[in-house]
């Protein structure tokens, strides 16, 4: 039962903690995500003076739609749960049902994201035709929002106010409450994407300032890379599973309105450091300019779509099979996730190397002829992937 499931987390060793905190790679993507796009919007603006909108939403249409279609049909013929409702998901709209209702539960993500991009260059347009809007006091009013947002949402919610994390995740009445009202809508998770916009404003039209302020001392690049460093390996390792952090009380209220963000400014702080090359993050930097991670990136998104399905496929028989061993409970977690990400990984891959090669790469590279003969400057290999 659950509470076997429970204790077998608390028993689970230090290095196995990320687990926990998986999630948290959403908000990475979104830092991510809104960094690249809030870039190439604002290029665009600087040098036009404008945002070609439809040009824009295409793009975007474009890049997201072709492979989640295919998806998405194979999952309506299947006849598999909730298929009924997958229409929604082609609308991006399926994070608005109940959660029970939603197909293809994990691409709630992708609904946000084009929910908030389908407001980003409005904002940005409001903001360029209104002289006495500072983009920054903006931008950092909405991350302000973005939390009292989750503070009235969890306080609305008396049993979100008064609950324990564990039931939020288990509970059945609690869990369509945690789910439908805190995790999974655009008003409750635009936090980091909104780190991410402010990021790469700072990025495209601060550099020498922001390179100025963190080079101000000999140490302050390091440390400040030490401080976002650590805040994200707290994040990802914070123990919330375990019942004295998952227990009502404010702790757990300031950690469910606050964690998100946080996490989100210290990777976008890492992000621009790398991008900037600051002290110890040109190592990074380094890091990911290496050819591996090219054809990795246009995979990413192939991988996000297939990962859960490939996961339920091997854990399943694979479940099956560690339980006919001899383990004890936490042995048993531990050989079936290690083993179980293993095999889904590699399985992921090369469904996802397939994916590119045969749906997603011949529709990027229509966009890309669409947009040039629109008279579009073709994108740079980085924001062709957003």
């Amino acid at each position: 039962g659950k509470e076997v499931f429970f204790q077998s987390l608390e028993d689970a060793p230090f290095y196995l903690w990320w687990i926990w905190n998986a999630d948290k790679g959403v908000d990475l993507f979104f830092v991510v995500s809104g960094f690249l796009i809030s870039l190439m919007l604002l290029k665009e603006q600087n040098k036009t003076g404008d945002i070609q909108l439809k040009r824009f939403y295409l793009r975007r249409y474009l890049r997201l739609t072709p492979l989640y279609a295919v998806i998405a049909i194979i999952f309506w013929v299947s006849g598999a749960r909730n298929h009924e409702w997958i229409w929604a998901n082609l609308l991006y709209v399926n994070n608005f049902l109940h959660p029970d209702n939603m197909a293809l539960q994990w691409t709630w993500t992708l609904a946000v994201e084009e929910q908030f991009y389908l407001l980003l260059p409005l904002i940005l347009i409001f903001i360029a035709k209104s002289p006495q809007r500072s983009f920054m006091k903006t931008m950092l009013g909405l991350l302000v929002l973005s939390l009292l947002i989750r503070a009235g949402v969890l306080y609305y919610y008396q049993e979100l106010w008064n609950g324990h994390y564990r039931d939020m995740l288990s509970d059945k009445t609690v869990s369509m409450i945690f789910y439908g009202k805190l995790y999974d809508n655009l008003a409750t998770r635009f936090g980091p994407l909104i780190v991410g916009v402010i990021a790469g404003y700072g990025y495209c039209f601060h550099q020498q300032a922001i390179r100025h302020w963190a080079c101000a001392t000999p140490y302050r690049p390091l440390l400040l890379n030490l401080l976002s460093m650590g805040t994200i390996v707290f994040f990802m390792h914070f123990p919330i599973m375990e019942s004295r952090f998952s227990e009502p009380g404010n702790g757990l209220r300031l950690y469910l309105i606050c964690n998100r963000t946080l996490f989100s400014i210290a990777f976008a702080w890492f992000l621009m450091s790398a991008f900037l090359q600051l002290s110890h993050a040109r190592l990074f930097s380094w890091f990911y300019s290496l050819r591996i991670w090219h054809p990795l990136g246009q995979l990413t998104y192939s991988i996000y779509l297939l990962h859960l399905i490939v996961i339920l496929l091997v854990v399943h028989p694979l479940n099956q099979y560690v339980h006919t061993l001899e383990l004890s409970p936490a042995q048993a977690m531990l050989t079936t996730v290690s083993l179980g990400a293993f095999l889904s990984l590699i399985v992921t891959i090369i469904l996802g190397v397939l994916c590119w090669l045969l749906i997603e790469k011949p529709f990027l590279n229509m966009r890309e002829l669409m947009a040039v003969n629109r008279g579009a400057t073709k994108p740079t290999p980085m924001e062709s992937r957003a």
